[in-house]
Formats: C-alpha cells, sequence, structure tokens
C-alpha cells in the first residue's frame, strides 16, 4: 500500500510538474513570438508611413517653395494631411491593439500608453512647425513684396 501510494505520488506529481512546466514554456515563447512578430511588423508599417509622410511633404515643400503665395494654403494642406494622417494611424493602432490583446492582455498597457504618448508627439510636433513655418512665411511674404516692388 505504501509502495504504490509512493509510485503514484511522485508518478503524478513530476507528471504534471513537468506537464505544465513545458506547457508554460511552449505558451510563454509562442506568446514571445507572437509579440516580436506583431511589434516587428507595426513597426515596419509605421516607418513605412513615416516615410511616406515624409516624402509627400518634402516632395509638396519643393513644389510650393518658389509659389510664395500658395504656402498658407500649402501648410492648411499639410495641417489637415498630418492630424488626420496620425490620427487614423493612432486609432487603428488602438482598435488593432484592443482586439488583439484582448487575449493578450498584460501587454496592452504598455502599447497603449506608448502609442498614445508616440503620436500625441508627433502631432503635437509638426503643429508646432506648422505654426513656426507659417510665421516664418509671412515674414518672408512681406519681404518678397517689399522687395519685389523696389523698382
Amino acid at each position: 500500500f505504501f509502495f504504490f501510494f509512493f509510485f503514484f505520488f511522485f508518478f503524478f506529481f513530476f507528471f504534471f510538474f513537468f506537464f505544465f512546466f513545458f506547457l508554460f514554456l511552449f505558451l510563454f515563447f509562442l506568446f514571445l513570438f507572437l509579440f516580436l512578430f506583431f511589434f516587428f511588423f507595426i513597426f515596419l508599417f509605421l516607418f513605412l508611413f513615416l516615410f511616406l509622410f515624409l516624402f509627400l511633404f518634402f516632395f509638396f515643400f519643393f513644389f510650393f517653395f518658389f509659389f510664395t503665395f500658395f504656402f498658407f494654403f500649402f501648410f492648411f494642406f499639410i495641417d489637415v494631411f498630418v492630424f488626420f494622417f496620425f490620427i487614423s494611424i493612432f486609432f487603428f493602432f488602438f482598435f488593432f491593439f484592443f482586439f488583439f490583446f484582448f487575449f493578450f492582455f498584460f501587454f496592452f498597457f504598455f502599447f497603449f500608453f506608448f502609442f498614445f504618448f508616440f503620436f500625441f508627439f508627433f502631432f503635437f510636433f509638426f503643429f508646432l512647425e506648422s505654426c513656426r513655418m507659417r510665421i516664418f512665411i509671412f515674414i518672408f511674404q512681406i519681404w518678397h513684396i517689399m522687395y519685389s516692388s523696389r523698382n
């Protein structure tokens, strides 16, 4: 009786111990792989969007560079574009992570706050930059009018 009790006790103990141990390892590496996989692709798309935006920004900037009286329209367009661009990306990531981390909730808060502050910072930066450029362009237009009307 003691022998069988001992035998079954150790058998089930080691069986469940190793079963849950390897199950834990499997799930850990599975979540780690999924986390890194989605992390990589999210930042890949993020940088693609960023490069696309920078390309459009500089393209339109140099395109309108010699048309000084179109600058106000241009920077209004850039503000609207930046606003909808970053807000749409933010909501895309927010809903994506909300549904994705409904299952992996222990990463949710990190990503939510990270992307929230990240996009808030970028939107605020571009907003300040556009205000600064409007002031600069306004001064430049006054100078250009005064300089071109000398003759």
